[in-house]
């Protein structure tokens, strides 16, 4: 039987699986948090709320304020056990999931609607969850875009690409998700926490970004295309 203090072959993890339980986990905390907060009116979450944007300004987070939010139902049986050093994963997923509330934070603030997209069923989440993808709100906040210039939200995904390290993407991300909470548009903090947890390995990083181009810019043709259709049908009447 595996106890708190082992990590056992069986409990080896791939990379997708960490991922997948990463955004569950971050997901989770996020939707109690947005539920106490616009539904509850709890003043217990709006400080908890504060308590996590506060550690925004400088890019840090202050452990000992978020410990409750970021480690109280921690899934030990899927991602070990946090007070153990001796799994270096946990580290990556610690950062990854303290950035996503931190960002929620930052979203929510002062919003009376939930800014976090959660689905009423599977199906939805199925069929809906590219609306809501970080590549498609980037797309969403960025009304000057037509493709052919580099806007501030495109420079910032730029900057972001070129970055050494996750503390340089973490810097841009805050002016973007800013920029979301002011024109009302929502992320999938589930998909976005998986993201958090893979531009942190070196393997993985190209993929998430080439992931959001797909998001970003995927949706110019498709409206180019219906516009067309638009036009057509106008032309044949």
């Amino acid at each position: 039987m595996m106890t708190a203090d082992t990590v056992t072959d069986d409990h080896v993890l791939s990379v997708d699986d960490r991922k997948q339980a990463v955004g569950r986990y971050a997901n989770h905390r996020i939707g109690e948090l947005q539920y106490a907060y616009t539904v509850q009116a709890s003043s217990v979450a709006r400080a908890h709320l504060a308590m996590l944007r506060r550690g925004i300004d400088d890019g840090r987070v202050r452990w000992m304020n978020v410990g409750f939010d970021l480690y109280e139902d921690w899934p030990q049986d899927i991602l070990g056990n946090p007070a153990l050093d001796n799994d270096p994963n946990i580290v990556t997923e610690t950062r990854a999931i303290a950035t996503a509330l931190q960002m929620y934070a930052l979203h929510q603030q002062s919003k009376s609607q939930g800014m976090a997209w959660m689905p009423d069923h599977k199906q939805q989440a199925r069929s809906e969850r590219f609306r809501y993808s970080f590549g498609h709100a980037c797309h969403m906040i960025d009304a000057d875009q037509d493709g052919s210039k580099a806007t501030p939200v495109l420079r910032r995904l730029q900057i972001m690409e070129d970055a050494p390290d996750f503390d340089g993407i973490r810097h841009q991300l805050y002016s973007l998700i800013r920029m979301m909470r002011n024109q009302d548009v929502k992320l999938d903090y589930q998909a976005f926490a998986q993201d958090l947890y893979l531009l942190q390995l070196p393997g993985r990083r190209a993929s998430v970004f080439h992931r959001w181009a797909r998001q970003y810019y995927a949706v110019h043709k498709a409206a180019e295309a219906k516009e067309g259709e638009k036009a057509n049908r106008t032309a044949e009447v």
